[in-house]
């Protein structure tokens, strides 16, 4: 019987199947991949020589040479010029739009100066790896983009207060890990400030902490007050973030005594453990505060309402800003306002109250209103007699 296979007629393009088509695919995307790699590090101020990047890939040097010349078919303008560092030859990427980010100017204020003004504060949680991301994202500017930034230097700054001991680069890193692992964090924690007996503020500090389940005391002067106890702990991180001027592990402190605060600054070592953790279902930061003033939760302690009337020398600034989820702002006669709030705890709210001074009156709950009666008695009291030093 004649051979009935047919075959393909000679000059027709065969399309590729199964995983020769798929192998294509794949070393495009390593190309692709390896061209970034390149673009982004010649772009820099240690351009790598042909010899590192053979080293980086693991490929030839003559492998290396075929990616140059496919960045140079794609518009990239990169030479060999001598390394400032040492003289050899490297790889320089001189000013192309090739790989550009395809910012707007107000995007590129958001990505880079915004970072860029964070770096030395707290906010930045982990500055060198900020550091390192806002200069990727500014070597991939496009030039004019670029220009306009430049122009904003020294004109755009963000200003906040700094804590006096900000936490360590590395507890941070340590932290995101163990929280995307859901796995349990080995602490050795710094007690939060003691001051010495007699020292009234201080001591007003410490006792309006108590029943909160929080470390989240202010941050004073150190070394004025007793030694720092250092207790070694395990606890299960739920999330973290950022109030005030300093980051905050919500955490579950292990074994079963429940949820608590810590400051991230306190941290004095930290390592991942091997043991994990079941997160409960559909749990959220905010969740978790919904009920806080500020970032106390008082978990002993039902929300209660909040009532606080303004005079129209602050109402416009109590309008304009939202302190709470559950706040509602109501006009008063004469162009005052009155705030109402649902909180679970009054010592966070205490203070900024009296912040306002005569231009606030608590109107509920009492207590409230007791609390804020006794500090303005005692502010009077320790001013001492008119005329004392």
């Amino acid at each position: 019987m004649a051979n009935t296979k047919t075959r393909a007629p000679k000059g027709k393009d065969r399309t590729p199947r199964g995983p020769a088509a798929g192998k294509e695919r794949a070393d495009k995307l390593v190309m692709m991949r390896r061209v970034q790699r390149i673009q982004r590090w010649a772009a820099g101020i240690n351009p790598p020589t042909r010899a590192e990047l053979a080293a980086e890939f693991k490929i030839t040097p003559r492998a290396v040479n075929n990616i140059i010349t496919f960045m140079r078919e794609l518009g990239v303008d990169i030479i060999t010029a001598p390394r400032v560092l040492d003289g050899k030859l490297a790889y320089v990427v001189r000013a192309s739009d090739f790989l550009k980010l395809d910012m707007t100017v107000a995007e590129a204020v958001a990505s880079v100066h915004l970072q860029q003004a964070v770096l030395d504060l707290p906010l930045a949680g982990d500055g060198r790896a900020a550091a390192e991301g806002v200069s990727r994202i500014a070597a991939n500017l496009g030039d004019h983009v670029r220009g306009k930034l430049k122009a904003l230097d020294g004109r755009f700054a963000v200003r906040m207060l700094r804590a006096a001991k900000p936490p360590r680069n590395e507890a941070f890193r340590v932290v995101i890990e163990a929280i995307l692992e859901n796995r349990v964090l080995e602490i050795d924690y710094e007690s939060p400030y003691k001051p010495r007996a007699g020292n009234a503020s201080g001591a007003s500090s410490a006792s309006s902490a108590r029943g909160t389940g929080t470390d989240a005391d202010p941050d004073l002067t150190p070394g004025l007050g007793k030694a720092r106890r250092i207790e070694s702990i395990a606890i299960e991180p739920y999330g973290i973030f950022f109030a005030r001027r300093s980051w905050y592990v919500v955490a579950n402190k292990r074994p079963g005594q429940g949820m608590r605060l810590y400051k991230l600054a306190r941290f004095k070592r930290v390592t991942v453990g091997d043991a994990t953790f079941t997160m409960p279902r559909n749990w959220t930061i905010e969740g978790y505060l919904k009920n806080a003033w500020e970032i106390m939760v008082d978990q002993k302690a039902a929300p209660t309402r909040v009532v606080i009337d303004f005079d129209a020398k602050v109402a416009g600034n109590m309008v304009e800003t939202m302190w709470h989820p559950t706040q509602s702002v109501d006009p008063l006669p004469g162009g005052g306002v009155r705030f109402t709030v649902n909180i679970a705890g009054l010592d966070e709210i205490q203070p900024w109250v009296l912040g306002f001074g005569r231009h606030a009156r608590v109107v509920a709950p009492k207590e409230l209103r007791e609390r804020i009666r006794a500090e303005v008695r005692a502010m009077h009291d320790a001013l001492g007699p008119e005329g004392s030093a």
